[in-house]
């Protein structure tokens, strides 16, 4: 692994080999490129896939929370006894993947062809949506998350506002799913424009948004 580059991304490039670090966390590996690379009884918080090319790897054991996939190749890779939780699967690419023994808890799949992966079995705990979710809230909150767009801790990750400045459907639904509009308007007037850390997934802004709400 490299240090950051522009925009704040973590390099990830592991071919061929075991890596050398077992606890991943809050790391943006936008379109890292992986291979056949062996990330067994690896822990990923706050891990975003963006685009990432993570084909044929071995994910036996691992353990992923508040993780996401968006438009992730994750073809052929294994994922064995591996548990997710709070993760988010979008476009995501698991053809031949093996879930085996997996567990998933309060994870989100949209636009993703799991019939495709190898023994996933998806409880009724997660969410699965054939196309990007369309939540309804009032002009309110969206004038609320505005005030975050061009915020440093969130912007470059586009967990909040894609490029162009549309809201991000996904996280918006995961807000009101978690949090319910009030409580989210609660907290978005509590922090006023700020955040107290760096936003690289939808669930770590829920959690910044619902401290700032108590």
């Amino acid at each position: 692994m490299l240090p950051k580059g522009k925009n704040n991304l973590s390099r990830l490039s592991v071919f061929y080999r075991k890596t050398k670090t077992r606890n991943i966390r809050n790391k943006f590996y936008s379109k890292a490129q992986c291979f056949r690379a062996d990330f067994s009884k690896s822990s990923f918080i706050d891990v975003n896939f963006k685009g990432a090319i993570l084909t044929s790897c071995n994910f036996k054991g691992a353990t992923f929370t508040q993780v996401e996939f968006l438009g992730t190749n994750l073809k052929k890779s294994n994922f064995t006894d591996a548990t997710f939780k709070y993760c988010i699967f979008s476009r995501a690419l698991i053809k031949n993947s093996n879930f085996r023994n997996c567990t998933f808890e309060n994870c989100i799949f949209v636009s993703t062809n799991i019939t495709v992966a190898k023994n996933i079995v998806v409880s009724e705990s997660n969410r699965i949506f054939k196309r990007q979710p369309s939540p309804e809230v009032s002009q309110e909150t969206l004038t609320l998350l505005d005030d975050l767009r061009f915020n440093p801790k969130v912007q470059n990750s586009r967990v909040l506002h894609l490029k162009g400045g549309k809201i991000n459907a996904i996280t918006l639904n995961s807000l009101i799913e978690r949090l319910g509009e009030k409580r989210l308007k609660r907290g978005l007037l509590a922090l006023n424009g700020t955040l107290p850390y760096r936003i690289i997934t939808a669930n770590r802004l829920c959690n910044a948004i619902d401290r700032a709400a108590r």
